[in-house]
């Protein structure tokens, strides 16, 4: 049985939730905590297999209540929920290992979409419009002259261009003459420096920055809801 917990400050946005989640997965047994704090004394109190939880609540920030899931319960995959799709909120909550990003305007079908991709820790979720946020404000940072603020280096430049053409980790290292895990190496410190935790989102600053194709001819646009999270394919 899957047990799943709804983290939201308002009674009828976790009811509503809730009956969603059960619609979606008829056999899951739902918990539900009007705080941050309600939400840990259940965590440390029973087995939970995964977390929705607000962004936004009074007592302590849902990205504050990521972060300290994330440190006690490493395996607990967290998928935030809010009204706001402004990038830092999202960019915080993927570097601290959310397992998808919603707005709370997402369909029931997006809600089980990413649960199902957080359990089977595939990838992550996001809304089409934080994707389109995230890429609209990598494109504002680099038109604000911005971009030597990344501080990467001709070589990690040169795997984020072909990243940014969809090439695999194979591909890439032939390329350049490098072995498979030296790329993954140079793209750990690239994920790191841009501020991203997955290929697409690299790929979306690759373009923002001017290196690559266009988003549209590469593979990488950002009309899709999932987004691989592994950085070894």
């Amino acid at each position: 049985m899957m047990r799943i917990l709804i983290v939201d400050d308002h009674a009828l946005v976790r009811r509503g939730m809730s009956y969603v989640v059960k619609e979606g997965f008829p056999d899951a047994e739902v918990s539900e905590a009007g705080s941050a704090a309600a939400a840990l004394v259940i965590l440390r109190a029973q087995k939970v297999d995964l977390a929705l939880v607000d962004v936004r609540m009074p007592d302590l920030d849902g990205l504050d209540l990521l972060r300290s899931v994330k440190a006690e319960w490493p395996d607990i995959p967290v998928i935030m929920l809010s009204t706001y799709e402004n990038a830092p909120y999202v960019k915080r909550a993927l570097s601290d290992g959310a397992s998808g990003y919603l707005l709370k305007d997402a369909t029931p079908e997006d809600l089980s979409q990413a649960i199902n991709v957080a359990m089977s820790g595939s990838g992550n979720v996001l809304s089409p419009r934080v994707i389109q946020n995230l890429f609209d404000d990598a494109e504002s940072n680099s038109h604000n002259g911005r971009r030597s603020e990344f501080s990467l280096t001709q070589r990690e430049n040169d795997i984020l261009g072909l990243l940014s053409e969809g090439r695999s980790n194979r591909d890439i290292a032939q390329s350049l003459f490098l072995s498979e895990k030296t790329v993954k190496a140079h793209l750990a410190a690239i994920f790191r420096k841009l501020g991203v935790t997955n290929r697409t989102q690299a790929a979306m600053a690759a373009v923002s920055m001017g290196v690559g194709p266009n988003p549209v001819n590469s593979g990488f646009g950002h009309g899709s809801a999932s987004e691989e999270s592994s950085t070894t394919r």
